[in-house]
């Protein structure tokens, strides 16, 4: 399948867009629906945080693992010219910088407080 160029290097930080949208609003929500109950949000791992560390490390693993797949898939010779090397090049690298903005973005999850406690 033939994926057009600008949606091959747009990919990486759209998938890291919609995971973070749905990491923070998860957070958002169950923040919410604690209602500033301290024993939903406290302690040391509670159900909120464990879901946001799933989240995270699911959503972390899915980038990682698409952007090694970026990199090991190599093009067909008969069919590449100039501007398709180029984009795959250019999609290579910006598979590479999702992910490394993936982790330290959600790294906010695991180590800050929730819901501002």
């Amino acid at each position: 399948m033939k994926v057009p160029p600008l949606l091959s290097i747009m990919a990486g930080f759209a998938l890291w867009s919609v995971l973070f949208l749905l990491l923070y609003g998860v957070q958002a929500a169950g923040c919410h629906l604690a209602g500033g109950e301290a024993s939903a949000i406290a302690g040391y791992y509670p159900a909120l945080r464990w879901t946001l560390v799933i989240l995270a490390a699911l959503g972390t693993s899915a980038v990682m693992l698409l952007s090694w797949k970026k990199r090991t898939t190599r093009p067909d010779p008969s069919k590449v010219d100039d501007l398709t090397d180029f984009t795959r090049e250019l999609s290579r690298y910006v598979w590479l910088g999702a992910a490394v903005a993936t982790p330290f973005t959600f790294i906010g999850v695991i180590s800050l407080t929730l819901c501002g406690t």
